[in-house]
């Protein structure tokens, strides 16, 4: 009895363990890592962050609209495709629709120039603008949906997530223009 559980056992870990090594597996890893914010992500969100030429206080405002995003990112694997040591996971996405609030921002500005301008009414004070384009995400609860392809290649036999192309990630972030596909 005791050798027939320890090769129970042994068989439901080495199953775990292969099932774990599926591109779709891998995918699931990839896309909860955004919902719990790991480490990775905050690195990423950091140094996206960072990257941007944004006051100190806009910063912060960024950094709290793309946790909200990833957050609330929703997911779901539609299918897995694998061929040789090549794969691709068509993943359907629901997140919020930055791209609409950035477009409501814009035409608001427009309509608007007057409130975002320096305090001689000449200049455009671009961190004010920002601010409140910013502050538009922040407050954004309309979703889109997407459709995602993550590629993954076999590296010593683990499949591994390549970088996802520029279209993946701002569909992602919520501000893919898809208005003008």
């Amino acid at each position: 009895m005791k050798k027939l559980l320890i090769t129970v056992l042994f068989i439901l870990t080495f199953t775990a363990c292969s099932m774990s090594n599926t591109p779709k597996s891998k995918v699931e890893i990839y896309m909860n890592q955004f919902n719990s914010i790991t480490e990775n992500v905050k690195k990423d969100l950091e140094t996206t962050v960072a990257s941007e030429n944004l006051s100190e206080s806009n910063k912060e405002i960024y950094k709290k609209v793309l946790e909200r995003q990833y957050k609330n990112l929703k997911y779901s694997i539609k299918d897995e495709q694998i061929n040789g040591d090549n794969a691709t996971v068509t993943v359907n996405i629901t997140v919020y629709d930055f791209y609409k609030s950035n477009a409501n921002a814009e035409k608001y500005y427009n309509e608007h120039t007057d409130e975002f301008t320096t305090s001689n009414g000449t200049t455009i004070d671009i961190d004010s603008y920002t601010k409140y384009r910013l502050e538009e995400m922040l407050k954004m609860s309309d979703t889109v949906d997407y459709e995602i392809k993550i590629h993954l290649n076999k590296e010593n036999d683990e499949w591994v997530i390549q970088n996802p192309d520029r279209e993946t990630l701002e569909k992602i972030h919520g501000l893919y223009d898809y208005e003008n596909e």
